[in-house]
């Protein structure tokens, strides 16, 4: 089949003035083949800049979807690469009448103007995203679109797995840790947290309906495309299915690049606090909405870090350098309560954490040091030390009164483990806020965390939870090592702490059945 190679200029399909792009961007070039007359059924969007070590991975990925690449439509737009990405992409294009490429004659320096422009090509009623590092679960899409198929739902998410760190990790356990199905955004408190263009659908109509865009941002783009089409969305569904998996092989959080862009991507941040203090919402939503902007952006994601602007080299070059870079977050965390405090808004009202009430009042009053103090303990202190008082547990901080203890919201240790009757025996001790929901254990394999186990627990007691589980329950667990966690309010999960001994039970099957305490006083089991 011959292919249609086009060549023509694109219009700013209705971006707001201040977002649109330069004249010498707007320059691009189709090539795909003839489709034959059946549409698709969903669009994928990949922008690529000099991709050609793993381009090859994430195409793949989407080629073998179980769905079948013949009912989807792969729309790759090349942001000006100058390295073999394009060939790589051309020669895809000439096998798969499914791929349309679009090469951007240069670079836009942010992946909002491609996302528009794979968004504007579109043709499927539905949409999703795969960046250019990371690649598909084989029935990942099948998935998703079988839930919007059958709920009419105008937004599904999947579960992410973090691939190339020491472990893999799930990432937003909201998004996937149960089936939901047609619920309210607002159902899920955590929904607007973690909005990065993967493991989610989204309907091509509302996009369209709402002129939704990526904005023309280096960084928090995708956060604001997706808490402005969330706030459109009546209902959505969530699974359990893997989706996504998102490569993050040279993940640092102390690199040098990202400590040279936390600021830019700050002032990105409060654009979009600009943005949407802007936008009417229902009052619950805004709450939900601030809190992801203040207390995930502003206060998680950035003055935990403060600590890292001071490196140990004493050489007076460094040293001073550090200091001008501590004198640009304060100055930045500034501006932001300054132009909140200006909207007649209260950053604390929309700060749930009590670490980060703590760090709002000491920077209030100028504390800087102890900020300093307190994140470097609680990031780099593995063994914290803990105290419970009427029912609830604090965090012993290496401060002084009052921020001496910090409330943490649940807790839970091993108080002894024992074999009785075929069962192993665990008296656990639970303190915290939620003693009063649903409760279970999680066991998780360390390596494929896809494979997990979980049992429902009994109305827990704060002097101690006693839970039996029967050797046979362990049978279907494969030889690796498992964590374990407490996990209550459906995603919300913690380690149980061996704080005061060393746990050490076994028992001897057909298998091997060892628990025992991690190096950090956490309780694991080893299956052999």
């Amino acid at each position: 089949m011959e292919k249609e190679r086009v060549t023509m200029n694109i219009i700013p399909f209705n971006l707001r003035n201040n977002l649109k792009p330069k004249a010498k961007k707007m320059a691009y070039e189709i090539i795909q083949h003839n489709r034959t007359s059946q549409k698709p059924l969903v669009s994928i969007i990949t922008p690529i800049f000099n991709n050609e070590k793993n381009i090859h991975h994430t195409v793949e990925s989407v080629l073998n979807q179980s769905i079948g690449h013949d009912h989807l439509e792969y729309i790759l737009i090349d942001d000006g690469s100058t390295d073999n990405t394009r060939n790589i992409l051309i020669k895809y294009a000439e096998e798969y009448p499914s791929i349309t490429l679009a090469f951007l004659k240069s670079n836009t320096g942010t992946p909002a103007f491609p996302r528009n422009l794979g968004m504007e090509l579109a043709t499927s009623p539905y949409l999703t995203f795969l960046d250019a590092d990371d690649w598909l679960e084989k029935t990942g899409l099948e998935k998703l679109y079988s839930v919007l198929e059958e709920t009419g739902d105008d937004y599904v998410v999947g579960r992410t797995i973090k691939m190339g760190m020491k472990q893999p990790k799930v990432m937003a356990e909201h998004e996937s840790c149960i089936d939901r199905r047609s619920v309210s955004p607002s159902s899920i408190p955590h929904i607007f947290h973690h909005l990065g263009p993967r493991a989610r659908m989204i309907k091509s109509s509302i996009v369209k309906k709402h002129n939704l865009t990526f904005p023309e941002m280096k960084y928090a783009e995708d956060k604001q495309f997706f808490i402005d089409y969330l706030l459109h969305a009546k209902k959505i569904s969530t699974t359990t299915s893997t989706v996504y998996y998102l490569n993050r092989s040279d993940d640092n959080d102390h690199s040098l690049t990202k400590q040279t862009n936390v600021l830019k991507k700050m002032h990105c941040n409060m654009k979009v606090m600009h943005y949407f203090h802007q936008k009417k919402m229902e009052p619950e939503l805004k709450q939900m909405v601030m809190n992801r902007l203040y207390e995930f952006d502003c206060f998680n994601q950035f003055m935990h870090r403060y600590y890292t602007l001071r490196s140990d080299d004493s050489s007076y070059r460094i040293k001073t350098k550090d200091f001008f870079k501590r004198i640009a977050y304060i100055r930045t965390f500034r501006s932001i309560l300054n132009k909140t405090a200006k909207l007649n808004e209260d950053v604390a009202n929309y700060v749930n954490e009590p670490i980060n009430h703590i760090c709002y009042e000491l920077f209030q009053k100028k504390q800087y040091k102890k900020i300093e103090e307190l994140f470097k303990w609680h990031k780099e202190e593995k063994i914290k030390q803990y105290v419970i008082k009427k029912n609830k547990a604090c965090m012993i901080s290496p401060l002084m009164e009052p921020y001496h203890l910090i409330p943490i919201p649940m807790y839970a240790e091993v108080i002894k483990i024992y074999i009785l009757d075929n069962k192993f025996h665990l008296h656990l001790k639970i303190a915290g806020d939620f003693l009063d929901t649903s409760a279970e254990l999680l066991f998780r394999d360390r390596k494929a965390i896809d494979n997990e186990f979980s049992v429902k627990l009994s109305a827990v007691s704060f002097e101690n939870a006693v839970v039996k589980l029967p050797i046979s329950w362990f049978q279907p667990f494969s030889s690796t090592v498992y964590s374990i966690f407490f996990r209550y309010k459906e995603y919300h999960k913690i380690h149980i702490l061996i704080p005061h001994s060393k746990a050490k039970v076994q028992f001897t099957d057909k298998k091997k059945y060892l628990f025992y305490t991690t190096n950090h006083h956490q309780l694991a089991l080893k299956v052999e």
